[in-house]
């Protein structure tokens, strides 16, 4: 099930609130039977999986046996990692070593097909952390429901925000005593509204227009191809933070404050701002569990090369996402090495050249290896072509350039009381009626795929 679904909106969310207010006490038993059943309709296998590395972790590391206890650790997260590299990445290393066929990284047949759960990169990350927290004796164990309820609380289970125990730890153990407020609801109509309009109206509306450039794609002339490069680095900007603001927004009805993982990155001024404005939590999680531990900025060239590595492929199970790690890691050793004569340059300056660097290393995302080339060779040999692109994808573009740029989201998505309150919940609400007219050609969330 996903957020741009009539089903999630109209049937789901509302019988879940239903219950959780109706039955105080059950509330964190409500919300993990809801949790696993949005989670199973993609596939009950995909369910247990979740719930067993849950389990698992949580019996390793529930006593203070586990703090400092390296074995204990290790048991807690190799099934987890195991199940990762199984689903994920064993069809990318079989390809990679010559055995089977060049389309088994998504599905490969091993004992039968195997489809990647949806988010499993997500609550991958999410046991790691636990488990890594509780061996450093930073945390308390919670109890088994309560671990159940933060792994699997369906607002951020299947594309983030990625969580850390302690961000809801007091949602979670105070949730009984939650009383629904008027500026929850407030919060949730103006994050969910706002979200999925970022993602039916604008993210999908580009991905359209993408979607028939790259039906002829050894056709493209350099008009086309620079519109699959921009819109392509919005489509991906909405889709995702999209999907953010509506998990806060729903996360809000329940008493659950999510951090922001998004803060304008395209206005970044340099690459390292890029990353932490940028998917923040992600940023947020390879610092700390990764980056730090290797020594950090005592040897910060080699680390970054690891750490960004890492990331392209916590994205995917391939070499173009390799690449794409390999060219941020780029950037960003570049960036060090010559800030002092990058930053001096004007600011407007440096935020085109930094979203260009950006929207240019996309195209691994949206392109295998072949078709990037393809692609690429393309733009080389084809001309211009202006007549490829229509007046009103330039006029779409502009304008989700425009949003983008100008449109400070939180503070309309907070929806806080004042004098614009009314005028606001009611352009809110035109604005929702408009996403629902059009959510029956809405696609799946791109980060679903992580």
């Amino acid at each position: 099930m996903i957020f741009n679904q009539f089903e999630f909106l109209f049937v789901f969310l509302p019988l879940t609130v239903a219950a959780f207010l109706a039955f105080p006490r059950l509330r964190t038993a409500i919300l993990i039977v809801a949790s696993f059943a949005f989670y199973g309709i993609s596939g009950v296998d995909h369910a247990v999986v979740l719930l067993i590395g849950t389990v698992w972790v949580w019996v390793l590391v529930r006593t203070d046996a586990a703090i400092g206890s390296r074995l204990r650790l290790t048991l807690a997260i190799a099934p987890p990692l195991l199940a990762l590299i199984y689903y994920k990445y064993l069809g990318f290393l079989l390809t990679t070593f010559g055995v089977g066929t060049s389309d088994v990284s998504k599905s490969f047949h091993i004992f039968g097909n195997v489809i990647v759960p949806a988010g499993i990169s997500f609550f991958t990350f999410h046991l790691l952390a636990y488990a890594l927290d509780r061996h450093a004796g930073r945390l308390a164990a919670p109890s088994l429901p309560q671990f159940l309820l933060f792994m699997s609380f369906f607002p951020h289970l299947v594309a983030g925000p990625i969580l850390r125990y302690p961000d809801v730890a007091n949602s979670i153990e105070t949730i009984t005593k939650f009383r629904l407020r008027l500026d929850d609801v407030a919060r949730f109509v103006g994050y969910t509204t706002t979200g999925l309009a970022s993602k039916v109206l604008l993210a999908d509306t580009l991905g359209n227009y993408i979607t028939q450039l790259r039906s002829n794609l050894d056709d493209l002339g350099q008009a086309a191809g620079a519109f699959v490069i921009f819109g392509y680095s919005f489509q991906i900007y909405f889709d995702f933070f999209g999907y953010s603001l509506v998990a806060i927004g729903v996360a809000s009805l329940f008493g659950f404050q999510f951090p922001k993982n998004f803060d304008s990155p395209y206005l970044s001024a340099d690459i390292r701002d890029f990353w932490r404005r940028w998917h923040i939590t992600l940023s947020f999680w390879i610092r700390d569990y990764l980056y730090r531990p290797l020594g950090g900025n005592e040897h910060y060239l080699r680390n970054i090369l690891i750490v960004f590595v890492v990331c392209g492929l916590w994205h995917g199970a391939g070499w173009n996402f390799v690449l794409w790690g390999l060219g941020h890691a780029l950037l960003v050793c570049l960036y060090h090495l010559g800030r002092n004569y990058w930053d001096p340059l004007p600011v407007t300056s440096r935020v085109a050249m930094t979203f260009t660097a950006v929207s240019l290393l996309w195209i691994l995302f949206l392109f295998d290896f072949r078709d990037a080339a393809r692609f690429l060779s393309a733009l080389t040999s084809n001309g211009l072509r202006p007549d490829q692109v229509s007046l009103e994808m330039c006029a779409f573009l502009i304008l989700a350039a425009v949003i983008c740029f100008t449109v400070d989201f939180y503070r309309i998505s907070e929806n806080k009381p004042g004098r614009a309150a009314v005028f606001r919940n009611i352009s809110l609400g035109m604005l929702f009626v408009l996403t629902l007219v059009f959510m029956d050609r809405s696609s799946t969330f791109i980060y679903f795929r992580f």
